[in-house]
């Protein structure tokens, strides 16, 4: 896929998803590599971490699994300083992971018999440059992989997303152990576990669409809301902005700022044309903001409150401000 002069781009799960989606905003890396450790800054975050040790220390054979499970949660908390009274979904995150521990536990312990059990293992595929980083692997014939979902995506059963990311698993388990994994689980604590089909054909497709998409990545732009709404590449790509104007919920605005108030609460509203864009966080603010300045805000919401224009930050919201 590359000349030979050039050094190889390795594509994860997350990157050829959004290849497929829209391959300008595909950004592939360097090397295979982990993405930074979890922080504990949510109760998604210290489920998933509560999750892995519990699962690297076989703490899914103790005769209350789930008892065990919540344990974890308070110490991977307390380690990190983490306060879950403090915490969204932190009282009902613990409740779950009680209650859904027994279900996961029966699930590995019957791979686990046949092949043992790794967790956060990086699969590669050293010919097609792919890469990923899979929660929880039973190697070898007749083996498992099983995806964790902790936090906000912990409600959704399944999803055109998921099913690619779960393919993708598949497939690096192959090019490793020489077959498909016997299955792919993923394991929300909302809703428990789903079972995703990867089938050969179903790999063979996926393998192959992405190995015609590469030959496109960086040159076509496919804006939709989905797409572009985590996208790396968005605040600079303007057929995005330029499709802004089509969306039935968009949750972008640009232009010039005409006014900048800061309030006692510590957060700041830009006066953006005519709208309004209130709720922001001051550190969010580049230091010495002034208004004629143009700004670029992602990722907010409008404001039921308030008249139509009136904007909200979230606490996902992004700013991109250029020089006067």
């Amino acid at each position: 896929m590359t000349s030979v002069d050039e050094a190889p781009r390795w594509w994860s799960a997350t990157a050829t998803w959004r290849l497929l989606s829209c391959p300008a905003s595909a950004s592939p890396t360097a090397a295979p590599a982990k993405p930074p450790e979890h922080s504990a800054s949510n109760a998604g975050a210290v489920a998933h971490l509560a999750l892995q040790a519990w699962a690297e220390a076989g703490e899914w054979s103790f005769p209350d699994p789930g008892g065990r499970l919540q344990e974890r949660f308070d110490e991977v908390a307390e380690v990190h300083g983490a306060e879950p009274a403090r915490m969204p979904q932190a009282i009902i995150t613990r409740a779950r992971l009680k209650s859904r521990g027994k279900e996961l536990a029966a699930i590995l312990g019957r791979a686990s018999e046949r092949t043992g059990l790794l967790s956060e293992l990086m699969l590669v595929d050293d010919q097609e440059h792919l890469f990923g980083i899979v929660d929880l692997v039973a190697p070898g014939p007749g083996g498992l992989i099983v995806d964790l979902k902790t936090g906000r995506d912990a409600s959704v059963l399944s999803s055109p997303a998921i099913e690619h990311q779960m393919r993708f698993y598949a497939h690096l388990f192959q090019a490793t152990y020489g077959s498909l994994p016997q299955s792919a689980i993923v394991f929300s604590l909302q809703s428990g576990p789903v079972e995703i089909g990867v089938t050969p054909s179903a790999t063979a497709e996926l393998l192959s669409d992405i190995r015609t998409a590469r030959l496109l990545a960086g040159i076509t732009a496919r804006p939709d809301a989905a797409t572009c709404r985590f996208c790396p590449k968005r605040m600079i790509c303007q057929p995005h902005w330029e499709a802004l104007s089509t969306w039935d919920h968009a949750d972008a605005i640009e232009g010039r700022i005409v006014s900048i108030e800061h309030s006692t609460s510590g957060t700041v509203a830009l006066l953006v044309g005519s709208d309004w864009l209130t709720g922001i966080p001051a550190g969010l603010l580049p230091e010495g903001a002034t208004p004629g300045q143009f700004v670029r805000a992602v990722r907010i919401r409008r404001r039921r409150d308030s008249p139509l224009g009136d904007w909200c930050a979230t606490s996902s919201t992004r700013l991109h401000i250029a020089p006067a």
